[in-house]
């Protein structure tokens, strides 16, 4: 079935000025052709006589005049929200990247309602400037600047519009709003859009196919992207170290692990040499499945191919050998990253912080604090979650409540492993005023504690005989929602014992 014809773009006129409208125009256009340019606040006395037509007309005038006036004169003579007609004239009238620092600044001002009617002014106009079917600039820079924007709706509205009189937009416009929708995690839409680039017979590039092969991966269709992968010099471009390492990102997330070292090997064979990404993923990869062997010869790898390993590879090893207990390594590594001269950061002290607090060296830790501030570092969450750890380690709850609430004060939010492991202690501490404190807090910020927490924490209040707590912890909103009334009645037990014999 053949393609419906496209719609020709329509012929407007404008009607003529006469009279005081004339007398206006030609008396603002001096005033506007002045040099130097005049100041943007000078146009107040014109501004409550500037009707759409009388705007229309001055920018039709100003059009057939180079240069231009500056942005912030054009800016200024259009108000709040600006009226279609003389919009769409100015926007014709500007060359692509002045029309899209224009829409910039005016575009938030209009509508969703409006937003059509500048669309149709934009057509009916197109011809009027040039007398001829130049109106392809403006479309596509309106199109690409509502995807800047993140405006999905408003662009494709655009795109159909286009469509349907014959228009495309560039490919660089396109890739802005597959960007667009991979920024708001619209991975479908982005792959959507593609499709429909190849049926319009818009060429891709190599942006588009890296950025439609991460649209693939976050839909965990790795096998299309691998499609796209091989599909890319019969495209006419050749493949990128972005384009390897999106894949070798998504088989690291997907545990194929032996499918991105192929894929590496293969990337070498065309000649493409892996770079800092590409080995940072895998060396991540590597450290989360705990092959820190494997991840330490990948970086050794990495050191002889001539690839400089950064602050993230380092970090990467450190974290990785801490989540192991293996603090001494982690330091070795610290070290290292030292006399290679690399920089230290939040995420490297925090991690040395954390290894140092699951074992419980807490006066070591906070020495390293100190550290970090004197290098003009913040504490973050992290930090205060790895010191509370370690409190905890030591049963200290009374100073793991200090490190909580100095932790809240300073405007960080409490994690639920943080929560949990404080309510833990304090149980263990018989401290069940603290506890009842902090389950409170979590259920005011709808946090369901897991059923582990619960028995302790009510068995230790009935071996307390402290119940009137667990009164007080039901009076609190998001109590009846987030723990069951077995609890409060004790009757939790007999269903655990009828679990248990069943």
């Amino acid at each position: 079935m053949p393609p419906p014809r496209a719609l020709p773009l329509p012929h407007f006129t404008l009607p003529p000025l006469s009279g005081e409208d004339h007398l206006f125009v030609a008396a603002l256009l001096s005033h506007l052709s002045a040099s130097p340019p005049p100041a943007a606040t000078s146009l107040s006395r014109f501004l409550p006589g500037l009707t759409p037509l009388r705007l229309s007309h001055l920018v039709l005038l100003l059009a057939g005049r180079a240069p231009l006036p500056p942005h912030r004169l054009l800016a200024a003579l259009l108000p709040s929200p600006p009226p279609p007609l003389p919009l769409a004239i100015l926007l014709h009238s500007l060359p692509p990247r002045r029309c899209a620092e224009l829409l910039a600044s005016v575009l938030p001002s209009v509508s969703a309602r409006a937003f059509p009617d500048l669309l149709h002014h934009l057509f009916i106009t197109a011809r009027l400037v040039t007398q001829r079917a130049a109106g392809i600039p403006a479309l596509d820079v309106l199109f690409s600047a509502c995807a800047r924007d993140k405006k999905l709706s408003r662009a494709t509205l655009s795109y159909r519009a286009m469509r349907a009189h014959g228009l495309l937009p560039t490919v660089e416009s396109c890739n802005v709003f597959i960007s667009a929708a991979l920024r708001l995690r619209r991975p479908e839409i982005a792959v959507s859009f593609f499709r429909e680039m190849r049926r319009c017979r818009v060429s891709p590039n190599v942006y588009t196919a890296n950025m439609v092969m991460r649209a693939y991966c976050a839909l965990g269709r790795v096998a299309d992207a691998v499609l796209v992968l091989d599909e890319m010099p019969s495209w006419g471009f050749s493949r990128t170290a972005a384009s390897f390492n999106t894949l070798i990102a998504a088989y690291c997330h997907d545990s194929g692990m032996e499918h991105a070292l192929r894929l590496k090997e293969r990337m070498e064979h065309e000649g493409i040499e892996p770079n800092e990404v590409t080995y940072n993923t895998i060396v991540h990869q590597l450290c989360k499945e705990g092959r820190m062997q494997q991840a330490s010869w990948v970086v050794s790898e990495m050191k002889v191919k001539g690839v400089t390993p950064n602050t993230i590879t380092f970090n990467t090893l450190i974290h990785g050998y801490v989540t192991l207990r293996d603090n001494e390594a982690a330091w070795r590594v610290h070290q290292e990253m030292i006399k290679a001269r690399v920089m230290v950061d939040m995420v490297t002290y925090n991690s040395l912080i954390l290894g140092l607090c699951n074992e419980g060296k807490t006066r070591k830790a906070g020495r390293l604090v100190q550290e970090l501030c004197t290098a003009k570092l913040e504490p973050n969450a992290s930090t205060f979650s790895a010191l509370i750890v370690g409190q905890c380690k030591k049963q200290n709850s009374e100073r793991a409540l200090d490190l909580l609430n100095a932790m809240k004060k300073t405007g960080f939010h409490p994690n639920y492993q943080t929560y949990k492991i404080v309510v833990s202690t304090c149980s263990k501490n018989k401290d069940f005023d603290g506890a009842s404190d902090i389950l409170k807090d979590m259920l005011r910020r709808c946090m369901a504690p897991d059923k582990a927490l619960l028995h302790e924490f009510f068995e230790g209040l009935s071996e307390a005989k402290k119940l009137h707590l667990a009164e007080d912890l039901r009076s609190v909103a998001n109590s009846a929602r987030f723990i069951s009334d077995v609890y409060y009645t004790g009757d939790y037990r007999n269903e655990d014992e009828e679990k248990t014999a069943y």
